[in-house]
């Protein structure tokens, strides 16, 4: 790494993988710049991730680093790690915890690894937002001594969408000349979902927990049920625990609640009976968090939403912010529908801000990269 420290710029791949896409952007990172030299995306199972990305290996340049999204890797921190063989062994161990997420990411940075032997890999860990999250939030009324080795506690998710969401209010709040909200709640709604709260720029609560399965209703996640569930399906109706995992992660949330592949768009198109009460279902589970979180932070000064679901559709967030008003959070419906980038929502009679806030997690992880070699630098 001290090598390539001597270089003021580099050109980094960013490799994003989610359950089923992968994004990758090959970057011009300076020491506090960057830019897109080039970007290509991938929906698709396993295989077909594995395979894109071989392909667009071989017709890039090797690069200088490559950065991997990584969601689960237990208790981590915001710094991004090299992945020698204990950060790898590490990722493998906490698969069983994102069975969706980790094997796939050990795999393709397999592939990075036979490609570019000599290339400089790195994690940047989607739960290291939550590091410091305080005891209040961070642990479960169950015995320490049930789980050694995966220890059960709060480890939070979507961390990268949830600091580029906090870093766009920020900006967003000095452009407007306001101050830089100290009760904040940042809404991640895609795919998966869920919701942080923030006391100034300290995380003090967030929605999912001890896996990417609890908090809010997602497209094929059930979010928090009542764990008397899992343990009937188990012991009375003879499912297995792969049978319990496939429907918890696979076929629950949207997708069980409107007989379709839980995707937001084709719900909100089918206007059926079935489909309008799903959305209402997942509408009201978001708002009771919401509800939950301006409690725990005594009011809400900013109220940001990002995520594909998040910034495409405005229904969903006139839906989701419905009959807050007495809270402090009147969104301003027409300025809602005709929304569209970085911009408020808020009426100008609300007590809160609302912002719509386009998630950037390549930015997040390129800052995050940043910042690790600057403390380097400093530590030479």
């Amino acid at each position: 790494m001290s090598g390539q420290l001597q270089s003021e710029r580099q050109v980094v791949l960013i490799c994003n993988a989610g359950s089923s896409s992968l994004k990758l952007a090959a970057c011009d990172v300076g020491r506090d710049d960057f830019s897109v030299r080039w970007q290509n995306s991938c929906d698709g199972s396993a295989r077909e991730l594995r395979e894109f990305l071989a392909t667009e290996l071989r017709q890039l340049e090797p690069v200088q680093a490559v950065l991997h999204r990584i969601v689960h890797a237990g208790l981590v921190s915001e710094i991004p790690q090299r992945l020698d063989g204990d950060a790898l062994a590490r990722i493998a161990h906490w698969a069983p915890m994102a069975p969706l997420h980790n094997p796939l990411a050990l795999q393709l940075i397999a592939e990075i690894a036979q490609q570019w032997p000599q290339v400089s890999q790195f994690a940047v860990f989607d739960s290291g937002l939550y590091a410091q999250l305080p005891p209040v939030a961070a642990h479960f009324a169950l015995p320490k001594s049930l789980s050694p080795r995966w220890p059960l506690r709060r480890y939070g998710f979507h961390g990268l969408a949830h600091r580029s969401q906090w870093r766009g209010v920020q900006q967003l709040s000095v452009a407007a000349g306001l101050p830089a909200p100290r009760r904040f709640i940042s809404v991640q709604l895609g795919s998966g979902c869920s919701m942080t709260t923030w006391r100034d720029d300290q995380v003090i609560d967030t929605t999912m927990s001890f896996s990417p399965l609890d908090g809010l209703v997602m497209a094929t996640r059930a979010g928090s049920i009542d764990p008397g569930i899992p343990l009937h399906l188990l012991g009375n109706e003879g499912m297995t625990v792969d049978e319990l995992t496939t429907v918890l992660t696979e076929h629950s949330g949207l997708a069980a609640l409107s007989g379709g592949d839980g995707d937001m768009r084709s719900v909100l198109a089918a206007g059926t009976a079935e489909s309008e009460a799903a959305v209402a279902f997942y509408c009201q589970q978001g708002r009771k968090a919401l509800g939950a979180a301006i409690a725990v932070l005594g009011g809400v000064d900013a109220i940001s939403i990002g995520g594909g679901v998040g910034e495409h559709q405005p229904r969903i967030r006139e839906m989701l912010l419905a009959g807050l008003e007495e809270l402090g959070v009147t969104l301003d419906v027409e300025r809602n529908r005709k929304a569209s980038g970085m911009t408020s929502l808020h009426a100008d009679s609300s007590r809160s801000q609302i912002w719509l806030t386009p998630v950037n997690e390549t930015a997040e992880m390129i800052c995050q990269y940043q910042t690790m070699r600057q403390t380097l630098r400093e530590s030479r």
